[in-house]
């Protein structure tokens, strides 16, 4: 696959110029995705012509997963709920993944533009409180390829990625939610330390919601 780290360099004033990142999360489909994969075609989900860009609308998070943002990649201050969340706009129920405790489950994530930075996928198995505190109980682990072991998918190209998450064993639940978490890593910033470079300070962050079945 190939590599694409896009930067504009303006040598004159030293100054870094980050292109906005884009992505979505499509397996299991997202909320706003649904509609994009012909198999769910007959439940009828509504279009979101914008599902790669929900970005906490546009606000830039000062840490992981990021704090000034809504679970699902809407702006914070939208009323509740918020268009992604559960009984928003883009939200009807939809099951769109049916796993096994503990299985090793395939996912796949479309960057249509990459900036570095990384992934990381949360499980909330309750809907009632679908909420952050409720998705940091279980942050999933990579089970092969880039990042495998730990719960970082690097995010170096543009394009399909496909990677494999490992569920939880002795997790069941009718209705669950993954959460995709993308944290861009090309932003310039303050590193604390008395020092700027790309990847410090707060970051463009990208996210989804995902419906899902645990038997």
């Amino acid at each position: 696959m190939q590599h694409l780290f896009v930067f504009a360099l303006v040598l004159s004033g030293g100054l870094l110029i980050a292109v906005d990142a884009h992505g979505r999360f499509m397996r299991p489909p997202n909320r706003s995705s649904i509609w994009r994969v012909p198999e769910f075609a007959g439940q009828n989900p509504p279009a979101n012509y914008d599902d790669n860009q929900l970005y906490c609308g546009g606000l830039h998070q000062a840490d992981e997963p990021g704090s000034n943002c809504g679970v699902c990649g809407d702006r914070a201050s939208d009323p509740t709920p918020r268009p992604n969340e559960i009984g928003g706009t883009w939200y009807r129920g939809i099951i769109t993944g049916d796993y096994q405790s503990g299985q090793v489950i395939d996912i796949e994530i479309d960057l249509t533009t990459s900036h570095l930075g990384a992934m990381e996928f949360r499980l909330c198995t309750n809907p009632q409180t679908e909420n952050q505190a409720c998705f940091n109980q279980n942050v999933l682990r990579i089970a092969d390829g880039p990042g495998a072991g730990g719960t970082k998918l690097p995010a170096a190209s543009t394009g399909l990625m496909r990677s494999r998450l490992q569920l939880p064993s002795g997790v069941r639940c009718d209705h669950c939610i993954i959460q995709w978490n993308y944290r861009a890593g090309n932003g310039w910033g303050d590193c604390g330390n008395g020092t700027s470079a790309s990847g410090c300070g707060p970051q463009e962050t990208f996210r989804g919601c995902s419906d899902v079945r645990i038997r």
